[in-house]
C-alpha cells in the first residue's frame, strides 16, 4: 500500500454550520452541504468536514482520511496485519472509503478517488 498523504480531516464542531461557513468565507474554500456534515473543499482537492457533536464516536472527536489508490486492496493489507476495517466500503464525496481503527479506539480512513 501507497499511502499518498493525508486528504481529508472531519471535526466535530458544536456550531458546525456557522463554522464551516465561516472557514468557507475565510479560506475560500467551497462549501458542500449533505446531511449533517459540513464539507470545505480546497484547491487541491483536499476537504475538512465539520459534523455535529456525536458524529464522530468517542474517544476522537476527530476523523483523518489517508488517500490511496486502491482502497479495497489498502484494507486487505491491514487485515493481513491484523486491522479489520471497521464498517462496510462506502461511496460518497468522490471517494470509495473504509474506515478502520487505532489501538486506542481512534478511527481512521483510507480513501481511493473515484473516477
Amino acid at each position: 500500500m501507497r499511502v499518498e498523504g493525508l486528504i481529508f480531516a472531519g471535526v466535530a464542531s458544536p456550531d458546525h454550520d456557522g463554522t464551516a461557513r465561516f472557514l468557507a468565507d475565510a479560506l475560500g474554500a467551497e462549501l458542500d452541504q449533505a446531511g449533517d456534515v459540513r464539507r470545505l473543499v480546497f484547491a487541491n482537492g483536499s476537504s475538512l468536514a465539520l459534523v455535529p457533536p456525536g458524529y464522530v464516536e468517542p474517544p476522537s472527536d476527530t476523523l483523518l482520511g489517508f488517500l490511496v489508490d486502491d482502497v479495497e486492496a489498502a484494507a486487505a493489507e491491514l487485515a493481513a496485519k491484523g486491522i479489520e476495517p471497521d464498517g462496510e466500503l462506502a461511496e460518497g464525496y468522490g471517494f470509495r472509503y473504509r474506515h478502520f481503527r487505532a489501538p486506542d479506539g481512534r478511527r481512521f480512513e483510507l480513501l481511493e478517488r473515484l473516477g
